[in-house]
């Protein structure tokens, strides 16, 4: 049987088997494909990518809390500053006020209204340490914050008469 001899109904069954290969083939190309977009090896991250970034991650934080902290006490140590001179400057008010008879203390300035009670007290909680009349400033009070430390007589000491 030679080629020209193909009978219509033999053409017709043989279209029908390609086509139905070329459908089969097409299946089975599109689910390699699915299968490759599906594996998990591919479509995450290794553990050692993730502990890399953490790594990273830790670092920069560690950076910034530093920065951060450094420039919180600052804004104590500036704080406390502005406290020590509140308080100098109303005992001196209240010097003026009553015939230069010294308060009795801070809580004498907070009770009379001359210092706002959130200014009686340094940012470290403490209370001033309050000396009126002054052993330094001898005509007003002296009045000092033991500072970040909260050990009296060091360096980091806020004091009245040197502001």
């Amino acid at each position: 049987m030679s080629a020209d001899d193909i009978t219509e109904e033999q053409s017709g069954s043989r279209g029908r088997v390609r086509a139905w290969l070329a459908r089969a083939l097409r299946r089975a190309g599109e689910t390699r494909r699915e299968s490759r977009v599906r594996r998990p090896m591919e479509a995450g991250f290794t553990l050692l990518e993730i502990m890399v970034v953490l790594a990273i991650i830790a670092l920069l934080a560690g950076g910034v809390g530093a920065a951060v902290f450094k420039q919180f006490r600052k804004a104590q140590i500036s704080t406390a500053r502005l406290r020590v001179k509140a308080a100098r400057d109303a005992t001196a008010q209240y010097m003026i006020d009553n015939s230069s008879n010294c308060p009795r203390g801070i809580e004498d300035l907070v009770s009379q209204k001359y210092l706002d009670r959130n200014n009686a007290k340094d940012p470290w909680g403490k209370d001033f340490v309050f000396r009126c009349p002054g052993t330094v400033d001898t005509d007003s009070a002296d009045i000092s914050s033991a500072g970040p430390d909260e050990q009296e007589g060091t360096t980091d000491d806020v004091k009245s008469w040197e502001l």
